[in-house]
């Protein structure tokens, strides 16, 4: 049903009009009234109109003046005029003016109004047809350019274009290519889920840039599969403004993330006065590709002062943003400030590590934990490769998969891990538990012992029973009972509790797993008998002990970031 619009200054002419069918079998709706051409614009900013048929001749503003002005503001709306002339001296300038038929005033009867009413309902399908065709053309165009666009970025991302292709097909594109500066900005999310709906991710970075001012653009496209490189353009030639306003424009872009829950880590290059720098720039970026292991998901700046300097980079720093200070590699900015050969930045530290390993094989629990953190700070302050510290620490962890077969999912867990916080909470759990066990198990000297206390940090999470441990022991129950007291300290019962309380503990601290799934996951089938151990052993709650490590870990995250931001000596 269309909805139509009449306009007339006669209200008896309106009426008769408007009841002279019945306008539903025309297929529109009962026709709204003007009297003027103002109540008429007012009507149609209301409701508009698909179909407005206007009288010609009116006081004020005429009908030709009506469809003048409501043709710029309503371009898909249809108009049709009324006359009382025989003559198209009128008609004409309503014709000129936008209307496509007219309807003498004295011919308006049923026989002639339905058929008037049938032609206009099909000029308004040709015209929502035609507009249609216009918008998906124009689409299609809008599509080809966005592609393009992403390709041609891409390549410049990769450094596949020439100086003149860059150029040619910048401007077929609509792209700046004089006067401003560009900072090439890599945008890598953590959850790659969310990074699915690239249109919203780009929809917050044309917001920010909106909200930075400065009509800055943004540019650029995905490049990997969770990477998205950003080419800022800032139509600014000051090195101070354009600094302030990309300072500006990375903390809006950031806060945007963080209210729709998505994590990004945001690296901005150096300040590039041509467009044929950017390759260049980003070739400078890469080297601070570890930056976000060890900062997490937060925002880098990196600028460059003038091409004098193009070795050397400053450490800019933005406290009101709250951005953070990037490393730099070794023999850029730290050249100079160690001697030759004796700075430890990058490398990873191998006498830390040591004393950890030894702690976990013969030391007691406290040693281990201090050694643990004396290697975490090392790791901190000297930053080696990702992929080193990776793989350092898990090669040398493999020694302990033979006392706990879990330990092989847990290091792969530990190679995923895409923060070095992360790394550390992972790695936390792991020596305390390969610690504690391999402690027990040094001090067990009778093998069959050893190997039934193997078995049950193996396999805690079935019903093992007593009979099933003595038989592997080739014991009879009740002497079993006594050597396995004497060599662990605890009877069976306990030992095995001892061992299940211990994994409730690290599945309460490192997952949102409810009460009675923690229960049956660490072999308890009793869910009550479950909280009243843990009560006892920890002494308290399965929800208090949980609170408590969400605490520790908010405080732990707090004094990382505080030493890796710590003033090098």
């Amino acid at each position: 049903m269309h909805k139509v619009l009449i306009v007339d200054d006669d209200w008896l002419i309106l009426e008769d009009i408007c009841s002279l069918i019945r306008w539903e079998s025309c297929g529109f709706h009962t026709p709204m009234a003007a009297q003027s051409a103002k109540e008429a614009m007012e009507i149609l900013e209301k409701t508009p109109a698909e179909l407005v048929i206007t009288d010609i001749s009116m006081p004020e503003i005429s009908g030709v003046e009506l469809i003048r002005q409501a043709k710029q503001l309503y371009p898909d709306t249809v108009f049709a005029v009324l006359s009382n002339y025989d003559d198209f001296l009128y008609v004409r300038d309503a014709m000129k003016a936008g209307a496509v038929e007219y309807l003498l005033k004295y011919e308006i009867e049923p026989d002639n109004l339905i058929p008037f009413l049938k032609q206009m309902a099909g000029e308004i399908r040709a015209k929502k047809q035609t507009v249609q065709e216009r918008r998906q053309l124009l689409q299609m165009r809008l599509d080809a350019q966005h592609d393009l666009r992403c390709l041609f970025w891409q390549q410049v991302y990769r450094d596949q274009l020439e100086y003149r292709q860059m150029y040619d097909q910048a401007i077929r594109l609509d792209i700046p290519v004089k006067g401003g500066a560009w900072i090439p900005v890599i945008a890598e999310f953590a959850d790659r889920d969310r990074w699915k709906d690239i249109d919203a991710v780009w929809e917050k970075t044309e917001a920010a840039a909106a909200r930075a001012g400065g009509d800055c653009r943004i540019y650029g496209a995905p490049v990997k599969d969770n990477l998205l490189f950003l080419a800022v353009y800032i139509p600014e030639v000051s090195f101070l403004l354009v600094t302030n306003l990309m300072a500006r424009l990375l903390r809006i872009l950031q806060e945007s993330f963080l209210c729709a829950d998505i994590q990004v880590f945001l690296c901005a290059g150096r300040i590039c006065m041509q467009l044929k720098e950017i390759p260049e720039g980003l070739r400078g970026m890469q080297e601070y590709a570890h930056i976000r292991f060890y900062r997490g998901y937060r925002t880098i700046m990196d600028s460059i002062a003038g091409s004098a300097d193009a070795g050397r980079h400053s450490r800019a720093q933005f406290p009101e943003s709250g951005f953070s200070e990037g490393r730099f590699p070794e023999g850029k900015s730290d050249k100079g400030r160690f001697p030759e050969g004796k700075s430890d930045k990058g490398r990873f530290p191998f006498a830390q590590w040591e004393e950890l390993l030894s702690a976990m094989m013969a030391g007691g629990p406290e040693e281990t934990e201090e050694r643990l953190e004396d290697f975490r700070k090392a790791v901190f302050r000297q930053e080696p490769p990702e992929q080193e510290l990776k793989r350092e620490v898990s090669v040398k962890l493999r020694v302990f998969r033979d006392s706990m077969e879990k330990q092989e999912l847990q290091l792969g867990s530990l190679e995923k891990a895409d923060t070095c916080t992360g790394f550390f909470e992972l790695l936390t759990g792991l020596v305390k538990e390969c610690g504690r066990a391999n402690i027990i198990l040094h001090k067990i000297s009778r093998r069959e012992i050893r190997e039934a206390a193997g078995y049950l940090y193996r396999h805690y999470k079935e019903a093992v029973t007593l009979d099933q441990l003595a038989e592997k022991a080739c014991m009879s129950r009740a002497y079993f009972c006594k050597v396995f007291k004497d060599e662990v300290g605890v009877n069976y019962t306990d030992f095995l509790n001892q061992i299940r309380i211990g994994h409730a503990m690290q599945l309460l601290r490192k997952s949102s797993l409810h009460t009675r799934e923690v229960a049956d996951r660490t072999g308890f089938a009793d869910y009550r008998y479950f909280c009243r151990l843990f009560k006892r052993t920890t002494g308290k709650t399965c929800g208090e002990f949980r609170k408590s490590c969400l605490e520790e870990r908010d405080c732990q995250k707090k004094e990382g970031d505080d030493a890796a931001h710590q003033p090098e000596v």
